[in-house]
């Protein structure tokens, strides 16, 4: 007679998922930190751009695998295989925030948003950046929504030596100007907010 535990692998199945999709989580802060929305089939899958602009979504496929062997089953402990969890959430979080990136670097570079900078995170490509963009405030001057920089972890050093040899004086101009790129940001947000119209 043959003993299939089906509700133990079906609670086991449910427990590895909830898992994986929490490690894949905490491997992707890009994406976790845009809103997320149930795509159901059949659903039209586009989105609207801050112009007003439709634009078509594809999507993106993002896989890994592992296999274990019977004999590894027989040997493995459950901390064990949650370390090939890990390493299967590890590649399907890889995929899917270079995805991201690809996807927001092509349309970056159709509207024309990209900066040239030598070195690419110098203090004034930084400013051209903020010149750019729109920045929301919390109500305040003093708080604005200042944008989440991604950087990979070479050039982060890169840009650590760079910030170590700057003058003061180099400093103090990068501030100031900082400070008047944001004083007009502000006034551009104030004005942004006073002609929204509210919706019953």
């Amino acid at each position: 007679m043959m003993v299939d535990f089906t509700s133990i692998k079906r609670k086991l199945n449910q427990g590895i998922n909830l898992f994986l999709r929490a490690e894949i989580k905490r491997r992707t802060p890009l994406l976790s930190m845009v809103g997320k929305r149930i795509a159901h089939e059949g659903d039209k899958t586009s989105y609207e751009t801050i112009g007003k602009e439709e634009k078509h979504m594809e999507y993106q496929k993002a896989e890994s695998s592992f296999s274990l062997t019977r004999d590894e089953l027989g040997k493995m402990t459950f901390a064990e295989i949650l370390k090939k969890v890990e390493g299967a959430a590890e590649d399907m979080a890889r995929q899917m925030e270079g995805g991201a990136f690809q996807t927001i670097s092509k349309e970056v570079e159709k509207v024309g948003n990209t900066i040239e900078g030598n070195p690419p995170f110098s203090p004034a490509a930084l400013l051209k950046g903020l010149e750019m963009m729109d920045i929301d405030f919390d109500d305040a001057r003093d708080k604005p929504q200042l944008p989440t920089i991604f950087i990979h972890p070479s050039q982060w050093e890169k840009i650590k030596e760079q910030d170590a040899r700057m003058t003061e004086e180099e400093r103090r101009e990068f501030e100031r100007n900082q400070k008047e790129i944001l004083d007009r940001k502000y006034a551009q947000y104030v004005e942004r907010e006073s002609k929204r119209k509210l919706v019953d």
